[in-house]
Order: structure tokens, then C-alpha cells, then sequence
């Protein structure tokens, strides 16, 4: 049966938050006058960002009409982009900047970005860079990944023929890297360059925790915020190690609070149980398509999710905690418009939603059931046409609502 394949890297690389007193001027028309809100309760509506205050107040433009919501009761606001140029610096937090990499020591990197300008990182908040960026989505995703998850005690230098190096670096200038190895010193072109990994045993892992929001800029940066302010022109943005950056305000395009009163199911334990219709097995993924890249459907990048392949259950205890289930349902765009699923929900063992057949290329459809006083969620993908071909299907935007 014929799939699409989903590429594998043999490639092994070693190696938010939210807006605080965020006071945003005048939208501009690149701040999307027709961006999309959506409250966690409620339907969306169209709107720019006026303001959000030191409380976690989000004052949006609805049609001329101000609409002040919390922070905590907004999913999201706008559409998150994919880079669309320079290099990709990962930090440990799970930040994205786009950036063209200028020199690096030991103790530094220095880079240069089109939004925030020139920026200096302690190597310990950085995973790495990906200094050649793969046009394919999903290639790009699988190598950020994997830099980001990288562990061992010491650098690497990915080369673009997939060999790597191990050592350390002790700087990056010129168009040289320059490497201590035990077989001693190194220096590469950075055009044969394709990632550089930093020690992971040196890094400082530390995720936002409280109210905070990841941040999507007009270059695809994706910022893990824990504080924003500004007005008029001009923003500021803060991130979890303290570092702080400034740009102008209709560079923000996304904005997704976290830590509010929704639960990302990609945050809990499941139980999976996968059906093959022949016996390629398939596991379920956590905010990546089954394929192992990030969740894309109808064009859109979404952040939150889980990647299932037909037919598979997702079981979730509730423990009575919540008040409703909410999701978006898809097949993955890495089907190119291929793939069929029809999508279950059960609450405590009883049907509560099914969905019509959902195909490749069609607009997410939204969900939200009752679980109240639940002890059980499951989530079911059945085959429909042409039995599991290309059935990668997404639980988009997943989420628990309390």
C-alpha cells in the first residue's frame, strides 16, 4: 500500500511567561486587522492587540470596539509562521530565533537578528544552531528536534554530509570553526557546516512556569515570554533566563497563553493503543503529526496537539477535574491532501461526538464536549476510505478546560 514516506535523519546530533504590563499602541496593518481571537470560552472573532496591562489583561480591537479579555481566557490570537530566513538559534527554553550567526567564543555567541538586532547568549541558554536550514518542513523540524533533545558531554559540529565532529569549540569567526578534538585542533568551513550542537550537560534547562505565552514574530521567531511591555512602536519581550529583547510592535503575529485555565492534553499521561491495518505500527506523538513533525493542517502551524495514526484510542484519566473537553480535528498537510479518518470522542466509556469523515485539505473542524465529573476521556481515529492509507490524524489545540 502506497504511503507517503515520512523521512528519516540518520543524522544523530549530540548534543514562555506571559505578557506582563504589555501596553501595545496603534495596531498596524502587518498586525493582521483580521486576525483571529479565540477565548477559551466562546466564539472567535476578528481583532487586533490594543493593550495588555501588568494584570494579564488583553485589550483587543473587535470592529472598532474595544473587548477586554484575561489572559488566562484566551487560546490564542493570530497565526504562527514558519522561518522564513537566516539561521535557527534553539535555545533550551524551546525558543525559535531566526538569526544569521556572526561569531561565538567560548563563554558567547553572538548573532545578528532582523527583528531584535544584535544579541549576545551565554552558551549555557542555548541547544544550538541549525546554520543551514532545511527547506523541507519537516526535515527542518526533525533537526531542531533532535539538536534540542541532544545529550552527551561535549560540542558538535554537524557537517552537511551528515559526519560530525566532537569536541569543543572554542570559536566561531571568520567563517571558520574552530574545534579542540582528541585528536587536536580543527578548523571548518562554516558553509560545511550544517548544525552545531553545545555541550548538553552545560545547559541550563529551564521551562517557563506559571502564566506565560508563547510569542510568534513576522521572521517565524517563536519566543517563550514570561513578561512583555511596551507602547506606541516599540516591545519588549522577556524570557524565562531573564533575557530581554526589543522590536517593533507589528512584528507580533501569534500569541497563545499557557498556564491559564487550560490543560494541553500533550501535558498528560496517556494510555495509546494502535491498530494497524496491516502491521506497520505507529506511535502517537506529543505536539508533533505522526511523521514526527511539527502539526500543520489547512496551511496553518499550530503549537499544541497530538499526532495519532488510524486506528488508535488515547485514553486520559480526568479524575473529575475538568468541565470540558475541546479540540480541533485534521489530517496532517504532511499528507499533501491525502488520508481519511473519522474521529470519536467517549466520556466514561459512553459516545459523546463523531465526527463526519475528515479528509486531507479540509478546514479543521472544532470540537467540545462535556466532561464534567469525568473520570474517563478517550479519543478514537477510525479508518475511512482506502483503509489507514495516510491517515495522519491530529487533535489539534487539545485542551482540558477547568
Amino acid at each position: 500500500m502506497a504511503r507517503l514516506p515520512c523521512r528519516v535523519l540518520l543524522v544523530l546530533l549530540a548534543s514562555g511567561t506571559l505578557l506582563a504590563g504589555l501596553g501595545v499602541g496603534p495596531a498596524s496593518p502587518s498586525m493582521a486587522a483580521g486576525s483571529e481571537a479565540r477565548p477559551i470560552e466562546g466564539d472567535p472573532f476578528r481583532a487586533e492587540i490594543v493593550s495588555i496591562d501588568a494584570k494579564w489583561q488583553i485589550t483587543f480591537d473587535a470592529g472598532g470596539k474595544p473587548r477586554p479579555l484575561p489572559a488566562a481566557e484566551v487560546l490564542s490570537w493570530g497565526d504562527c509562521r514558519e522561518p522564513d530566513r537566516g539561521s535557527l538559534v534553539i535555545l533550551v527554553d524551546g525558543s525559535l530565533l531566526v538569526a544569521d550567526l556572526s561569531s561565538a567564543s567560548r563563554e558567547k555567541l553572538a548573532v545578528e537578528s532582523a527583528l531584535f538586532g544584535s544579541i549576545s547568549f551565554p552558551l549555557e541558554l542555548l541547544a544550538g544552531v541549525l546554520v543551514q536550514t532545511p527547506a523541507d518542513p519537516l526535515q527542518r523540524d526533525l533537526l531542531v528536534d533532535r539538536i534540542a533533545a541532544a545529550a552527551g558531554n561535549s560540542d558538535r559540529i554537524v557537517l552537511a554530509n551528515r559526519d560530525e565532529i566532537a569536541g569543543s569549540i572554542t570559536t566561531i569567526q571568520g567563517g571558520k570553526v574552530r574545534v579542540e578534538t582528541a585528536v587536536g585542533p580543527l578548523a571548518v568551513d562554516l558553509a560545511r557546516v550544517q548544525a552545531v550542537v553545545y555541550n548538553p550537560a552545560l545547559a541550563k534547562r529551564k521551562r517557563p512556569t506559571g502564566l506565560w505565552a508563547w510569542m510568534g514574530f513576522s521572521d517565524g521567531s517563536r519566543l517563550a515570554a514570561t513578561a512583555v511591555t511596551g507602547g506606541g512602536k516599540s516591545l519588549q519581550v522577556k524570557l524565562s533566563e531573564g533575557l530581554i529583547w526589543n522590536t517593533a510592535t507589528k512584528e507580533l503575529v501569534f500569541l497563545q497563553p499557557l498556564g491559564g485555565r487550560v490543560t494541553y492534553l500533550s501535558a498528560l499521561e496517556a494510555k495509546h493503543l494502535h491498530v494497524p491495518y496491516l502491521d506497520l505500527s505507529w506511535p502517537y506523538r506529543i505536539d508533533r503529526n505522526v511523521c514526527g513533525g511539527m502539526l500543520r493542517a489547512a496551511g496553518r502551524l499550530w503549537l499544541q496537539g497530538i499526532g495519532v495514526h488510524s486506528a488508535a484510542r488515547l485514553s486520559y484519566a480526568l479524575a473529575g477535574q475538568y468541565r470540558s473537553f475541546q479540540a480541533e480535528l485534521a489530517i496532517d498537510d504532511q499528507t499533501q491532501g491525502r488520508g481519511s479518518v473519522g474521529f470519536r470522542v467517549y466520556v466514561d466509556g459512553q459516545l459523546k461526538y463523531a465526527s463526519p469523515i475528515v479528509r486531507g485539505g479540509s478546514t479543521p473542524i472544532p470540537v467540545r464536549v462535556d466532561v464534567s465529573g469525568a473520570k474517563q476521556l478517550d479519543l478514537v481515529v477510525d479508518f475511512a476510505d482506502r483503509a489507514d492509507e495516510l491517515d495522519y490524524a491530529d487533535w489539534l489545540d487539545a485542551r482540558l478546560v477547568r
